[in-house]
């Protein structure tokens, strides 16, 4: 009996030392931390009261631009007031993350993005001023040097629209462009692509149908070497 309370008693201490010598290895498995996350805003387009413009967020971990973010939220309130709109983002490539937004009234806004992805969360914050008049200093992206106009003709439900993109590089017209006309439903997770011809000048060209009447997002994508430029913006279909 005594011999059969020694190897019990041995087998135990052997069991615990195994566990001991295994706890290194967990905590050095557990001990790696990820690279940091960033994300930084951009303003696209001119800042005037009623105005369409472009929030749009860029996020990178390390070195590396983020496609797959878990969500992308931009938080906009007026300064000094506590009402405040939640605008869910869109994927638009290359670690960007857009939506439209207009400012109604002229005034002081604080705009925080929620970037949620591979278990972080940062939350960038901007300040932006909307002016009360239309003036030089109002355009908020000066840091590029691409103009896109585009254009669509009315349509309506089972019928197809010309869309038109006009590209300028350093106020000249961008040829040899690759140009798509990224379209989706509002509210919809699922977007069509159709490449735009050229027709010369700088001008880009297809038609698109739509099936059903509602309003839709219309996301143009212009690349060529080291240019690689979105515009956003809402069309309606009747």
């Amino acid at each position: 009996m005594k011999k059969l309370y020694m190897c019990t008693a041995m087998l135990l201490v052997i069991l615990a030392g195994c566990q001991e010598s295994e706890m290194p290895e967990d905590k050095e498995v557990n001990s790696a931390v990820p690279e940091s996350m960033d994300a930084s805003i951009v303003i696209k387009g001119k800042l005037e009261p009623g105005k369409e413009v472009i929030l749009e967020t860029t996020v990178k971990q390390g070195s590396q631009l983020v496609n797959e973010a878990d969500e992308v939220l931009f938080e906009v309130r007026k300064s000094g007031q506590d009402k405040r709109e939640m605008l869910e983002a869109k994927n638009t490539g290359s670690g960007m993350y857009q939506v439209m937004h207009t400012f109604e009234e002229q005034g002081k806004y604080i705009v925080v993005s929620h970037v949620t992805a591979k278990g972080l969360h940062v939350m960038p914050e901007k300040e932006v001023v909307v002016p009360e008049h239309e003036s030089e200093g109002a355009s908020v992206h000066p840091s590029t040097d691409v103009s896109i106009e585009f254009q669509s003709n009315p349509v309506k439900a089972g019928n197809s629209s010309n869309f038109e993109a006009t590209v300028e590089l350093n106020g000249k017209p961008l040829t040899n462009a690759d140009v798509n006309f990224e379209v989706w439903k509002e509210g919809s997770e699922e977007s069509h692509f159709t490449k735009a011809e050229e027709d010369g000048n700088g001008t880009y060209l297809n038609k698109v149908s739509f099936e059903e009447s509602g309003t839709y997002k219309v996301q143009v994508h212009v690349e060529k070497d080291e240019v690689h430029e979105h515009q956003l913006q809402t069309i309606q279909v009747n």
